[in-house]
């Protein structure tokens, strides 16, 4: 249902769009044309952790692409319940150590594909492996208790989102390991030595508490966090940056940060 619904989205003129592998990982790579084809962003895609693709997320790394003018890379990680943790991070990891050069990379993810990035970048600076210069994380989920006031008190409120939807794919995704682990909520790993992160959101999510508890717990152990939240918007609103000006504005904003840091 949810590929048949993105096919109502168009990209945006002036983008392609190649399918190949990274690391041996499905992926989309979504180029403006004439762009150089090498990525500068691997993007994780939400979806809970078990479900959404690469094609529904086309229309959005398009515009991403364009206001970066550079290369974004999609990669299809493995989902639950089929393929609980540790699969969809072997393959986040898979993807960025394939691309892992001489050119500045950004990892990047929304909401579990956010959390993803974290974890990976985490897992990355545990094996003294060359990090990303930067993560970019719109809509992060990466306390998977539910544990933020936000879950409640913007419960109703968030358009996309709703509390009753969470538990059961937080634990189909940890697969029996304890949704505080740090593997599962990265919220709760060490965040120290970690690349310069900006961490979007709207203020009527169900993670605003979990984004505005990351900013600080980054800033807290020396890692920069950079925190935008727009007023009025829900969960992922930056997705609909072909339709609504405050999501324009906000891709706007992640190419601002990301371009010094890919120069």
């Amino acid at each position: 249902m949810v590929e048949a619904l993105a096919l109502l989205d168009s990209v945006p003129p002036g983008v392609e769009i190649r399918s190949g592998t990274a690391g041996g990982v499905p992926a989309k790579l979504v180029a403006p044309r004439g762009a150089h084809p090498e990525p500068r962003v691997v993007w994780l895609h939400g979806g809970a952790y078990c479900f959404n693709s690469p094609r529904v997320y086309e229309t959005f790394a398009g515009h991403l692409a364009l206001a970066l003018d550079a290369s974004v890379l999609l990669p299809g990680y493995r989902r639950a319940p089929e393929h609980p943790y540790p699969a969809a991070h072997e393959d986040a990891l898979a993807a960025f150590r394939a691309l892992s050069g001489d050119r500045p990379l950004i990892l990047a993810g929304d909401s579990a594909g956010a959390g993803l990035a974290l974890g990976a970048a985490t897992a990355l600076r545990d094996s003294s492996e060359l990090l990303p210069a930067g993560l970019l994380l719109m809509s992060p989920w990466v306390d998977l208790t539910g544990s933020g006031g936000s879950v409640r008190f913007n419960d109703g409120k968030d358009a996309i989102l709703r509390a009753a939807y969470l538990p059961a794919h937080a634990q189909a995704y940890a697969g029996g390991l304890d949704l505080a682990d740090p593997r599962i909520s990265p919220l709760n790993a060490d965040l120290s030595g970690l690349p310069p992160a900006l961490i979007q959101c709207g203020s009527e999510e169900l993670f605003l508490s979990e984004c505005t508890a990351l900013a600080a717990r980054m800033e807290g152990a020396g890692t920069p966090a950079e925190l935008q939240v727009t007023n009025g918007m829900w969960h992922d609103f930056q997705t609909h940056a072909g339709m609504l000006r405050e999501s324009a504005e906000a891709v706007e904003r992640m190419a601002a940060w990301a371009k010094p840091l890919l120069a």
